[in-house]
């Protein structure tokens, strides 16, 4: 084999080589862009536990602080905050 021959063989398999590659990333990233992303907090879950949970924490909280205004709003407490502030919105 002459030289020349050799030099267009390594040409054609290195040709060939980089596309197989080419296409082994495309496949890749395709892959990648159809599967759904996992965004945190897209999905929330409303079960009862979490709720008993911050029901249970605002509790032992306002026994601690019994004029904390936010955390009376979050137990629906609206009379005992107009006791505390009359002006709250």
């Amino acid at each position: 084999m002459s030289a020349k021959k050799v030099n267009e063989a390594v040409i054609e398999t290195f040709i060939f080589v980089s596309i197989l590659f080419v296409l082994f990333l495309t496949s890749i990233n395709i892959k990648n862009y159809l599967t759904p992303k996992k965004v945190l907090g897209a999905e929330t879950k409303a079960d009862t536990e979490t709720s008993s949970v911050q029901a249970k924490f605002w509790s032992d909280f306002l026994t601690k602080n019994p004029n904390y205004l936010p955390g009376l709003k979050e137990t629906g407490n609206i009379e005992e905050i107009k006791k505390i502030d009359p002006n709250w919105e």
